[in-house]
């Protein structure tokens, strides 16, 4: 039987591990954010979306329009929408536990441009290539992005190179 989950279970979940509070009446932009990197995360670490999640790159990272319809529209709060049957509850709380928000936004835009690549590449980008694509969409600090590269490979969620 396929265990599963609410956004509402799993915003409870955040609060619990990683000590994040998610308002769903009340939730501010910077929450809001927080919730999609939160989740994105989630899903490159083995949570299934049950419905839809298209991410696209956003302002702050990859962003799910799908997804905020969710937590904005207050029917859809108590339905399904993860498989957890192979998430790694251990290893994402490990990963994202005490993490701030330019952290989990870094980590999750180094993950969206490393998974999509240009048919021309027969490999996953290089470390160089993955700071230089997230520099080329974000002004954020080379040496954080490379800190930020270096502890998605200590967790596994990038294969050294």
């Amino acid at each position: 039987m396929e265990h599963t989950c609410t956004l509402g279970d799993f915003t409870s979940f955040l609060r619990v591990t990683c000590g994040f509070d998610f308002d769903n009446e009340r939730h501010t932009f910077g929450e809001r954010i927080k919730l999609q990197k939160y989740v994105f995360l989630a899903l490159k670490m083995g949570m299934k979306a049950i419905v839809p999640l298209d991410y696209s790159m956003y302002i702050r990272g990859p962003y799910s329009s799908m997804l905020a319809d969710i937590y904005f529209n207050g029917k859809e709060w108590h339905r399904s929408l993860f498989s957890t049957d192979r998430f790694d509850v251990t290893r994402y709380v490990r990963a994202l536990s005490d993490r701030d928000t330019l952290w989990l936004e870094v980590a999750s835009t180094i993950l969206f441009v490393n998974g999509h690549t240009l048919a021309a590449y027969e490999e996953p980008p290089t470390r160089d290539m993955a700071i230089e694509r997230v520099l080329a969409l974000k002004s954020y600090d080379r040496g954080a992005v490379g800190r930020i590269y270096d502890d998605l490979v200590h967790v596994g969620l990038i294969q050294a190179k």
